[in-house]
C-alpha cells in the first residue's frame, strides 16, 4: 500500500508547480540527494544520472528503488523506448501487486509525457535526440 501511494505521489509531483522547495526538501529527506539529482539531470537531457538510477533500482528494495524505476520509466517513455517501458512496468508490478500491468504502463507513459514537456520547457528536445 505504501509503495503504491508513493508511486502515485511521485508521478503526480512532477505536475506540481510553486512547491519546488517543499518537494525538494521532502524528496531529499525521503529519497536521497543522489536519486533526486540523477532524476533532475534527465529533465535537461543529461544522461549521466542513468547509472545512478539503474544501480539504485537494481541494488535496493525500498522506496528508493521504486522511485528510481519511475524516473527510469519516464525517461524511456519520453524517448519512446517501449521495450524498456515493458521491463520497468514488470519490475514495478512486482512491487505493487494491487495495480495492473496496463495501469502501470499508462502511468509510466503519462510521466514520460510530463518529462518531455519539462525538457521542452528547459530548451531541449522531448526525446533528447
Amino acid at each position: 500500500m505504501k509503495k503504491s501511494i508513493l508511486i502515485t505521489l511521485l508521478l503526480s509531483s512532477t505536475v506540481l508547480s510553486g512547491c519546488n522547495s517543499i518537494k525538494e526538501a521532502a524528496g531529499n529527506m525521503v529519497l536521497g540527494e543522489d536519486l533526486i539529482q540523477a532524476s533532475e539531470k534527465l529533465d535537461v537531457c543529461d544522461m549521466s544520472g542513468l547509472n545512478t538510477l539503474e544501480n539504485i533500482a537494481k541494488n535496493e528494495n525500498n522506496m528508493r528503488s521504486s522511485a528510481a524505476l519511475i524516473a527510469l520509466g519516464a525517461n524511456y517513455a519520453a524517448s519512446g523506448n517501449t521495450a524498456k517501458i515493458d521491463i520497468i512496468a514488470k519490475q514495478l508490478k512486482a512491487q505493487t501487486p494491487n495495480k495492473t500491468l496496463a495501469n502501470i504502463k499508462k502511468e509510466i507513459i503519462k510521466s514520460g509525457n510530463t518529462q518531455q514537456k519539462n525538457r521542452i520547457e528547459n530548451g531541449f528536445p522531448g526525446n533528447c535526440h
